[in-house]
């Protein structure tokens, strides 16, 4: 059997020092590492040592009475918590570290909607119950209350060697509920551990069940006991025999340069020499214990490694029979200009950070020609100033970043629909676009009400390849339109003179002319926050929250003389408030934000105004369409197109 699971926390409960106690226990490392010590094994980097919090997962691998596990700990800060999305996507089970004294943060709510998003099992560990303030049945309950009422208490419960054990009543009760076998051999007193494993294990994998444990990772309190059940209560089962599938989620450089590419194996078995496409083949397959590394010849189905060779493949890619590829949920919320030496060429530039989107997709470098101005995406101020270390580090060139600013989007109102012809001299393709409003978050989806007879499926599926290809930029500001509906309704082609690119052409004009005609709305992204203050600073703060266009769920009074307050804020005026709120209190509050989603923007008037963007000058995103007539081609106006279309004669 094999298993692969994730430790993932916010930052500061304690990931990575669970991750040494696991790994020392299972023999991987000689000695305890520790984070302020700067000799974790889990973080290794120069920078994360320096800094003390873990910026990219990493993994160990080992063995357990015959079964392989694979862990990988993963960035708690919320500025990095694109990277611990990807390590998502390969996990089994999850294990979720609480600090002991804070309880939720704002970031282990957002961590627990991931893991439901994936569908990824968990396990509970309350951290740090060797602090006074600490309490797990407070933490318990509130888990319970905010999370899920079948977390229950699994710390007390006794594992014997081979099959035997002692559950709770609670326990019991719980898993019984699902078997009416089980519930009669209960109430009847004669159920045995061996008749409930299989049931516990069932609903711990199915999401109906997750145990909670507590104790404290830095001396070893109840690592143990947690250990015990984790091997005990979790199976996992992949196709050796059939053809090879992966899923990529992660890729690095080496100190040497070499491309990895991190993934599981879903199915199927990898050879060194096998040819993932037509012009790959693997290279080298390694086998991760932090930053060592065994070299393999042969990897199987459930095994997590990286393979050298593959120049192509991106996170959250499939491989082999598995085809699709895994979007992410979290997004930045921010954008920031990078400012280089002038003497250092934009090829050069534009290269280093290639690399750098490899290995964090997330950063969606966007390169302006006109102004030749290069941007990338972040989560927060802090990636910045990792990202400043890690170029200087590995390429020697020190670069920093303009203030960041906002990432906006845009969607429409109501539904209208779009023309686009494209029509110059042997080429033809035209195209009606209805779009609709989306659900919010949801992006762009797309659907064909075209008959075949109309329109060919060949160019049809053209159509639904434009649509998804590019970002189709809005018209208030230029952003990315998102949360839209496109329907195709009508098309043309011609039967000599239509070519592929001529669709191209005629779906982003149509969508263009679409939202020129359009209601547009600007959209801004939220944080989920939660704030701790003293009792006595709660009105001034709900204040605040009013004054920057937020809004909050009623103040929770945690019984030891302070408040938490959590809600929904848009990030544009909410983004340095805890430099307000240290100060404010005195360095005696903390605040958890992290992106919750996009919604209508508070102040759209001044947006618009700061950006002053002018959609009919935007000669890269033309609404207009080109006719010919006479052998010569003409272009129309976007408000006067759809006098000259072919589908409203």
């Amino acid at each position: 059997m094999k298993i692969t699971f994730g430790i993932l926390a916010h930052v500061d409960a304690g990931k990575t020092t669970f991750s040494e106690q696991v790994l020392y226990r299972e023999g991987v490392i000689r000695a305890l590492g520790r984070v302020d010590a700067k000799n974790a094994c889990m973080d290794h980097d120069d920078i994360e040592r320096a800094r003390g919090i873990t910026i990219f997962s990493d993994m160990a691998g080992f063995t357990h009475n015959d079964d392989t596990y694979y862990m990988i700990d993963t960035p708690g800060h919320t500025d990095f918590s694109a990277e611990m999305e990807r390590a998502l996507e390969v996990m089994d089970y999850g294990v979720l570290m609480i600090n002991g004294t804070d309880g939720i943060q704002g970031h282990t709510e957002a961590i627990w909607n991931l893991l439901e998003r994936y569908n990824i099992p968990v396990f509970i560990f309350i951290n740090k119950l060797d602090v006074i303030s600490a309490s797990y049945e407070r933490v318990l309950s509130e888990v319970r209350e905010r999370f899920s009422a079948n977390i229950l208490d699994f710390k007390d419960i006794s594992l014997k060697k081979g099959s035997e054990g002692t559950l709770t009543d609670d326990i019991i009760e719980n898993v019984s509920e699902w078997d009416e076998t089980l519930l009669d051999k209960w109430l009847n007193g004669a159920i045995t551990f061996e008749d409930l494993r299989p049931a516990v294990v069932s609903q711990i994998k199915n999401r109906r069940l997750f145990p909670c444990f507590g104790g404290c990772a830095l001396n070893g309190e109840g690592i143990e006991p947690f250990l015990d059940s984790f091997y005990c209560f979790t199976e996992a089962s992949y196709p050796v025999s059939a053809p090879f599938s992966g899923r990529v989620f992660k890729i690095r450089y080496d100190g040497h340069g070499e491309r990895m590419t991190y993934l599981k194996i879903l199915s199927g078995s990898l050879n060194v020499r096998d040819s993932l496409s037509t012009d790959e083949k693997v290279h080298q397959i390694r086998a991760f214990q932090g930053e060592r590394f065994t070299a393999l010849q042969k990897a199987s189905a459930g095994d997590v490694v990286a393979v050298t060779g593959l120049r192509t493949a991106k996170a959250g890619q499939g491989l082999g029979e598995c085809c699709d590829t895994v979007m992410p949920a979290l997004q930045p919320a921010l954008q920031a200009r990078v400012l280089y030496p002038p003497e250092v060429p934009d090829r050069t530039i534009l290269q280093m950070f290639y690399i750098l989107e490899e290995e964090e997709p997330a950063l969606s470098v966007v390169w302006e020609e006109s102004l030749r101005q290069l941007k990338v995406n972040i989560m927060g101020k802090i990636q910045l100033e990792v990202l400043e270390q890690v170029i200087l580090e590995r390429f020697q060139v020190k670069v920093s970043f303009g203030q960041p600013e906002i990432i906006y989007m845009e969607t429409i109102a109501e539904q209208v629909t779009g023309y686009g012809h494209f029509e110059p001299l042997r080429h033809y393709a035209e195209v009606a676009l209805r779009i609709e409003p989306g659900e919010r978050g949801k992006g762009i989806s797309f659907e064909s009400q075209c008959h075949v007879d109309r329109l060919g499926i060949n160019y049809q599926n053209l159509v639904r390849t434009h649509v998804f290809e590019t970002i189709h930029k809005g018209v208030l500001t230029g952003s990315e339109l998102t949360d839209v509906k496109i329907i195709l309704v009508d098309g043309i082609s011609h039967i000599k003179h239509t070519e592929g690119g001529d669709f191209r052409e005629a779906v982003y004009r149509a969508i263009r002319q679409g939202l020129m005609k359009a209601r547009s709305l600007l959209l801004e992204p939220y944080y989920s926050f939660a704030i701790s203050i003293p009792d006595p600073l709660t009105g001034r703060v709900l204040n605040d929250i009013t004054r920057y266009s937020g809004r909050f769920e009623a103040p929770v009074p945690d019984g030891s003389g302070r408040t938490v307050i959590r809600g929904l804020v848009p990030v544009a005026s909410f983004m340095n408030y805890g430099e307000e709120l240290m100060i404010m209190t005195g360095g005696k509050g903390s605040i958890s934000m992290v992106f919750s989603h996009y919604d209508i923007c508070h102040n759209q008037d001044e947006v618009l105004n700061h950006y002053q963007y002018n959609p009919n000058e935007d000669t890269d995103n033309p609404s207009c369409s080109v006719f010919c007539q006479k052998g010569t081609s003409f272009v129309v106006n976007w408000d006067r197109a759809e006098d000259y279309m072919h589908t409203l004669r």
